[in-house]
């Protein structure tokens, strides 16, 4: 085993054991999960400053857990001192780890008395209680507790926190609950504040901010901050600037929502206001001569198959009409055609087979020289100089053809030539102001202009709003889902939707439409046959770029005799399978250049800024 191969079997092999490993990892986390239904939290305010903290953590396990963990944040000068812990339901034992500004409390849990089984599908009580120092602040007019009674940081939603805060006195007591809608119930029961929330997630925060007498304090309170400012003002003003933007933002959020989902309508309006059809005096119910004289890629482009298609851009039914229209006018030549033909009554039918077996792709076309190639136009001069480049004397075989075009540098060749013909059909027969005359495209530009604002503004609103837990963002949220389905719809539909025909361009299309009845209908075939076989040549042709090439073949079949279909070698290329094979070899040689081109690609704190809060988990 040489070195490349050692080293690419280890790096398989290592990158085999990690995605296991990683799939064994995240089996094992799909099999176990917790929740907190509830949390009980009592804060008592001292004299002294101190704020004794009594914390019920109810959590309910499902699947083995070693324990949890409580992280306490703690600013400048705090510290958390005679932790207590206790648990009902599991036993315990306490990790205290200090990580700077923050004390996380460990708390292993198990399931018997020696604390060697770790729990398992159970609930647990977890009793936390502490002191928490230099939380209350002291101002010259009143005192200020500022207290996160949930965290952003916890793992799970919370079903409900309950608070209790003990004062001595709620008289002169002014709170503010931040941030407002996470409030279920608020009331006091003496002297002691009630607080009951709704459900919160992780990455939301519930506070209160409290300013208390200060003559509920000692004079000299050890354990709080002394600050020589007034607080209120600033705490009141804090606040009001806070609901002024809760105010605010809700006002802008349901405005938002309101325009989103008017702005929803707006496809319709485009629609009803530029792309309603005219109506046309043109009232035939089919076409059996060829409706224009115009050449098979234009019909392609204007009517060719597909609602979906855009007006005026030609496609590879297009193309391949090009090359089955000079093959009928002899520019290019079918060579290797079986000509004989069964006895009639032994068949029964019109089907040929030839005296050998013929093998696929035996077919070969082959440009005639003897007809004047500048003559022609320069799409059609597209098409001879595409099959020049795969030909040996100018001949190519269809096979080979194939194989050819699955050369990454030869399909990109081919993409090329396809791009030129395109080019030179739309300059010389399509342009800008030709298609004026056919169909307007002012509706669907404004429709692909609202799809392209409304997915931009969809999208930077269902970012901004998605973690935002105010309540008016979730109408927001949901109009944006709303929008961007919308906007991305609009996008994708179809040009004919918002863009209109002309009377010209209706009239136009049609006539095509009707003569693509007609051609299809093996009933009006058999009534109003086509007068030759020059005709049925030409039907072929034009059924090719409307995408209906096969249907028409099998018309032929039905409706003329062998000796008529032997002489028509456009019929006999497609019975042959010569079509399908080119068909089926152009296709994927695009598809083949397309891909390879997409892979070249200290004072008065702000509003949740209070002490306490943190959060946890379970490990």
């Amino acid at each position: 085993m040489n070195k490349k191969h050692f080293i690419a079997l280890s790096f398989i092999f290592l990158l085999t054991f990690s995605l296991l490993s990683s799939t064994a990892v995240a089996q094992d986390d799909e099999d176990r999960s917790y929740t907190i239904p509830y949390a009980n939290i009592d804060l008592y305010l001292q004299e002294n400053g101190n704020l004794h903290v009594k914390e019920k953590l109810h959590y309910s396990f499902s699947g083995t857990y070693n324990g949890v963990y409580r992280d306490i944040p703690l600013k400048t000068g705090q510290r958390i001192e005679n932790i207590q812990i206790n648990t009902d339901g599991a036993y315990y034992t306490l990790e205290v780890i200090d990580q700077g500004d923050m004390k996380r409390l460990k708390i292993y849990l198990y399931s018997n008395p020696q604390k060697t089984v770790p729990i398992t599908d159970r609930d647990v009580d977890v009793y936390i209680e502490y002191d928490f120092i230099n939380v209350i602040k002291i101002y010259n007019d009143v005192a200020e507790l500022q207290y996160k009674l949930w965290g952003e940081n916890w793992e799970v939603d919370v079903g409900q926190v309950t608070t209790n805060i003990h004062l001595k006195s709620n008289e002169g007591v002014k709170y503010w609950l931040n941030p407002p809608y996470f409030v279920k119930n608020d009331n006091w029961n003496n002297n002691i504040l009630k607080i009951e929330s709704t459900s919160i997630s992780p990455g939301n925060w519930f506070e209160v901010r409290m300013a208390i007498p200060k003559d509920q304090f000692q004079s000299n309170p050890v354990f709080a901050q002394v600050i020589n400012s007034d607080g209120l003002p600033d705490m009141e003003k804090i606040q009001q600037d806070y609901e002024n933007q809760l105010n605010f933002k809700t006002i802008l959020y349901s405005i938002l929502s309101v325009l989103m989902l008017l702005s929803i309508f707006a496809p319709l309006i485009l629609y009803f206001k530029f792309g309603k059809e005219p109506k046309i005096s043109y009232m035939a119910e089919y076409e059996r001569d060829l409706p224009t004289d115009d050449p098979p890629a234009v019909v392609n482009a204007i009517s060719g198959k597909g609602f979906a298609k855009r007006v005026g851009e030609p496609d590879m039914d297009g193309f391949r009409a090009t090359m089955m229209d000079l093959i009928n006018r002899k520019y290019i030549l079918i060579q290797n055609i079986p000509r004989q033909v069964k006895d009639k009554e032994e068949t029964g039918s019109n089907k040929f087979s030839s005296v050998k077996e013929m093998k696929e792709g035996s077919l070969s076309l082959k440009i005639n020289d003897k007809m004047k190639i500048s003559e022609l136009n320069d799409f059609e001069q597209d098409v001879i100089y595409f099959l020049r480049k795969f030909s040996e004397k100018g001949v190519v075989n269809l096979e080979k053809l194939k194989n050819d075009l699955k050369d990454k540098n030869r399909a990109l060749s081919f993409k090329i030539s396809y791009n030129n013909w395109k080019d030179h059909l739309k300059n010389q027969f399509l342009d800008e102001s030709t298609m004026e005359k056919i169909f307007i495209r002012k509706g669907d530009k404004y429709l692909k202009i609202f799809g392209l604002l409304g997915i931009i503004l969809a999208g930077v609103t269902f970012f901004f709003t998605l973690s935002d837990p105010l309540p008016a963002a979730r109408y927001v949220l949901i109009s944006s889902i709303v929008l961007g389905i919308v906007a991305i719809i609009s996008i994708i539909m179809p040009q004919k939707i918002a863009g209109r025909w002309t009377d010209y361009g209706a009239e136009f299309d049609a006539k095509w439409i009707n003569f693509k009845k007609y051609i299809m209908d093996f009933s009006l075939i058999k009534e109003y046959p086509p007068e030759s076989i020059a005709v049925w040549n030409k039907y072929l042709v034009y059924a090719t770029a409307l995408g209906i090439a096969d249907k028409v073949r099998k018309s032929m079949e039905m409706t003329l005799p062998r000796d008529e279909l032997e002489n028509s070698n456009l019929y006999l290329f497609h019975y042959y399978g010569g079509y399908m094979v080119l068909s089926s070899t152009l296709d994927s040689g695009l598809s083949k250049a397309t891909s390879e081109d997409s892979d070249g690609m200290g004072g008065v704190g702000g509003v949740g800024g209070g002490s306490g809060g943190g959060g946890g988990g379970a490990f």
